[in-house]
């Protein structure tokens, strides 16, 4: 019986093996290594929720892209940085892209800009569902205690909208320690779904040796994590599957969801002072595709007007994705994960430097 089972469990890892390694899919395979964690997202800071642990090593490997990375002693992959500086310092807020997810530290925005304008650009992007209200509570309660004298936001559409609908993570996100505003702008209330971080699926406490093994050496486990993670990602809205078309972001966005990320914004700017705050959006190759299309771009034109009137500096990167070619547009994203290539960090760098007067 046992030898009938192995057969089979080994059976069923080359099939998983040889399909996953030719499909693309957005799903990590084994590392072959017990260094590995688990995990390198958990849900641990009881303001903003997601960080990773201090002084912590993850090694994520996808079929496009293996990559190493490791946090600083305040839980950022980023160099050690002191809190206080005389020099001129930029404080980079994001989420996934702005973290790299994808490519090695030296390859991403912030460490491009860093090393083209010699000025330190201290990297706070966060991965694992970072929406606008987290970047509001973590400039709030961590990051603006670092001397700076501008702020980088990049607003993801394709993700923010969702990741800071209290509604729609009900369903979805349920099990996490994450904030919420809940209310009708401006006048809104800070909430999470846990009443304890403790609580959340993906604490560090709640973590069990066991998987740590199947995850970084097999790929049943990882397939079976990407098939539930599938699951839970699709938006339900009265118990139907939302199609692809109608999910929230730079096409399709409620007056709502625009709001939440316009008062974050503006609580930003609030603390920031007289320092300069740059907002970008990051289109997502589905983006792109659409606005080469139609021609129409609704949310560049609102967050257009919106940061003129509160002295906010704001690129749309979609219009700049507009002059190169379609071949251009698929490189600047990772085949099986969809997160900046090493050219879309690139792409990003170039015209963010070109465009804000900040680096001028």
């Amino acid at each position: 019986m046992i030898l009938i089972f192995s057969f089979t469990f080994l059976l069923l890892e080359i099939v998983l093996a040889i399909y996953t390694n030719n499909s693309n899919l957005n799903i990590e395979i084994p590392t072959y290594s017990l260094e590995n964690t688990q995990s390198f997202w958990y849900d641990i800071n009881e303001n903003f929720g997601t960080s990773h642990l201090p002084n912590n090593n993850y090694r994520q490997k996808k079929t496009c892209f293996d990559v190493t990375y490791q946090s600083n002693s305040k839980g950022f992959r980023d160099q050690e940085r002191t809190m206080k500086s005389s020099n001129r310092r930029v404080l980079v807020i994001g989420d996934s892209f702005i973290e790299g997810v994808g490519v090695s530290r030296e390859f991403r925005l912030s460490n491009l800009l860093e090393k083209e304008k010699k000025i330190p650009h201290l990297n706070f992007g966060m991965a694992g569902n970072f929406g606008s209200t987290q970047y509001y509570l973590l400039y709030k309660t961590l990051a603006s205690s670092y001397t700076h004298d501008a702020i980088l936001i990049g607003v993801l559409p394709a993700n923010d909208f969702i990741d800071d609908d209290y509604e729609i993570n009900l369903k979805i996100n349920s099990d996490r320690y994450r904030p919420y505003l809940v209310g009708d702008y401006p006048h809104y209330s800070l909430t999470y779904h846990l009443d304890s971080i403790h609580k959340s699926r993906v604490h560090t406490k709640k973590l069990k040796p066991i998987k740590k093994i199947f995850k970084n050496f097999t790929y049943s486990y990882n397939v079976l994590l990407y098939a539930k993670s599938v699951l839970k990602q699709s938006i339900k809205k009265d118990h139907k599957i939302v199609s692809e078309d109608e999910i929230p972001g730079y096409f399709n966005y409620s007056e709502k969801q625009l709001n939440r990320l316009k008062y974050s914004l503006e609580q930003i700017k609030s603390i920031a002072g007289e320092r300069e705050v740059m907002v970008f959006t990051i289109p997502v190759l589905r983006d792109i595709q659409n606005y080469k299309k139609h021609k129409n771009n609704p949310l560049g034109k609102e967050m257009s007007a919106f940061c003129k009137s509160t002295g906010i500096k704001y690129l749309d990167l979609l219009l700049e994705t507009d002059k190169i070619s379609k071949k251009d547009s698929e490189e600047q994203f990772l085949t099986c994960d969809g997160h900046w290539s090493k050219k879309g960090n690139v792409f990003a760098k170039k015209h963010i430097q070109s465009f804000f007067d900040y680096y001028n």
